[in-house]
């Protein structure tokens, strides 16, 4: 914070001084006036958080003094110091506004018991506004983004400035990137805390589209911009990072920003880690349609690769093949940004100088998901398989079996269907009436409810009609049956 000492008493000024520092080392920003008229020319120029006055100045009293600064300092808190206790003085500094009344000599456990309040209060006020404002932004972007209407936001103050940065995290796992994410928030957050001025405010939130978004109101902060870089060994190795920033005069420009930046995102892959660009150098920079388009392909494969879909994966690389295009712009742009990124989101080490060779092994990849992908199924069906055998008599319906394996049923159904030729329905009865036979022969001291009970059903008159339909005989039949035989 900033404070201002109003004394004529050097010995208090240096006195309270040495307090402060004492209690708060290097927290707060400390100006000392000598007298009531440099007191009111020093609060003209600058705003302070606390001035601390006293009442017995020459040329000016500190009352008299306050009386003058008051209408202008909106925000300050005041303290008397005086070594006169006397009810007047007190009188007056209340009806003026004043928030503490303090005795000399300064008790240094009341100078921190003031000092901790107005801290706290002022960190509550800070943080109030802050979120405000985060909210504020937040949902007019949620808003713009789901009526497609732009709702004009006046700055807090003439002259105020926006700034946005989005900022990108390419890597393979999910769960890797939201924790990259997570930390990528941390940091820039204590980070802007460090670096801004209380008079500007910030927001940091995820846009929809899963990209975290930075605003700034105020003036241009160029050390945001080498953020990352000043950061480079907390995330090196983890993910590519990239950010793209742009200024504007109010939210309309700042949305429709945003709008650009989203659209050009696909380039960030040519963007050397751990950097910021501009919007106005990417779309200065040459042949920014050629690499928009070739970026876009690259995403697109990228993004169905991590998803499984090698189908969709295969018919690209087709496309990418025969495009003499895509082969062209490959050879001019920056190829080392290009595969660190497919190296990071394929999780494997690419080097190739030529675009058919960086075909092929990503082509070579997409073969060994489908393989690797080819014996989950076939792991994750024996896994069902046996899972049923063990647990026949069970709920074991196709909903049960997807919140055990945390699988949907549809992609259970179509996968041991796939695997086994059969449906999941069918097999479970195949065990079931199996299992049931069994105890029929067996066991005769049981009658068919008890035995249709054993192997999971409820209703006899289900099991006994699923029972003959299976083995084309009831069960009271296969059960005289061995009677006979015996």
């Amino acid at each position: 914070m900033k404070i201002l000492i109003a004394d004529d008493e050097r010995l208090v000024r240096v006195s309270l001084i040495s307090m402060l520092w004492e209690l708060y080392p290097g927290e707060h920003e400390i100006d000392c006036a000598k007298d009531g008229e440099e007191m009111v020319e020093m609060a003209g120029r600058t705003f302070y958080d606390v001035v601390f006055l006293d009442i017995n100045m020459p040329k000016r009293s500190g009352l008299d003094a306050l009386e003058l600064c008051r209408p202008d300092l909106g925000g300050t808190v005041w303290c008397v110091l005086t070594g006169y206790a006397e009810f007047q003085f007190a009188k007056r500094s209340i009806s003026l506004g004043v928030r503490e009344y303090l005795l000399k000599p300064l008790d240094i456990r009341e100078l921190k018991r003031f000092m901790d309040e107005i801290t706290r209060e002022k960190e509550g006020r800070k943080n109030h506004k802050h979120q405000l404002f985060v909210n504020k932004m937040s949902q007019a972007f949620t808003l713009a983004d789901t009526t497609g209407t732009i709702s004009r936001i006046r700055p807090e103050r003439e002259g105020a400035q926006y700034s946005i940065y989005l900022f990108w995290v390419d890597t393979a796992g999910s769960s890797e990137r939201q924790a990259v994410y997570a930390k990528l928030y941390g940091d820039l957050k204590k980070y802007l805390e460090q670096i801004m001025e209380e008079t500007d405010q910030y927001a940091i939130f995820f846009l929809q589209s899963g990209e975290l978004c930075l605003l700034i109101e105020g003036k241009e902060y160029d050390r945001v911009t080498s953020f990352l870089r000043i950061h480079a060994a907390d995330y090196h190795n983890r993910a590519k990072i990239t950010s793209i920033w742009s200024g504007a005069g109010d939210f309309q420009e700042l949305y429709m920003n945003k709008q650009i930046l989203l659209a050009l995102s696909p380039v960030r892959i040519l963007e050397n880690n751990l950097t910021t660009a501009s919007v106005e150098e990417l779309q200065n920079s040459r042949l920014i349609m050629e690499k928009q388009f070739l970026c876009e392909k690259i995403e697109m494969l990228s993004a169905c690769y991590l998803t499984e879909d090698y189908e969709g994966a295969n018919k690209l690389l087709q496309e990418m093949e025969g495009d003499e295009r895509l082969e062209e712009t490959f050879g001019q742009v920056d190829r080392e940004s290009l595969l660190l990124y497919l190296s990071d989101v394929w999780s494997c080490k690419l080097e190739s100088g030529f675009y058919e060779d960086l075909l092929g092994q990503l082509r070579s990849l997409i073969q060994e998901g489908i393989m690797a992908g080819y014996e989950r199924k076939k792991d994750l069906t024996g896994q069902i398989k046996d899972y049923v055998v063990s647990n026949y008599m069970e709920d074991v319906t196709i909903a049960a079996i997807g919140s055990r394996f945390g699988i949907t049923p549809s992609y259970i159904s179509r996968v041991f269907k796939e695997k086994t030729g059969e449906k999941y329905i069918d097999y479970v009865t195949d065990v079931r009436m199996k299992k049931a036979r069994e105890l029929l022969v067996n066991e005769p001291q049981l009658s068919v409810k008890e035995v249709a009970e054993r192997v999971g059903y409820v209703s006899e008159k289900h099991f006994s009609r699923t029972f003959k339909k299976y083995f084309q005989c009831s069960p009271s039949q296969v059960r005289g049956e061995n009677d006979g035989l015996q």
